[in-house]
């Protein structure tokens, strides 16, 4: 998933590094405009496509 930088606003960045843990996942983001790092902490449940908020299982 990408993200914005929240420096300098560059768009489409794509994680350095992810790791997950859980339903949680972390991604590690570096602006390659400003250099600007942070990490974005999702809880996977909350991101769920149409199908699997519907009940279909997806392997």
């Amino acid at each position: 998933m990408t993200d914005t930088c929240p420096n300098c606003l560059e768009r489409d960045i794509e994680p350095a590094l992810e790791r997950r843990r859980g339903q949680t996942t972390r991604d590690g983001y570096q602006c390659p405009h400003c250099r600007q790092q942070w990490v974005v902490m999702r809880h996977q449940p909350s991101y769920l496509t149409a199908s699997e908020s519907e009940g279909e299982q997806i392997a």
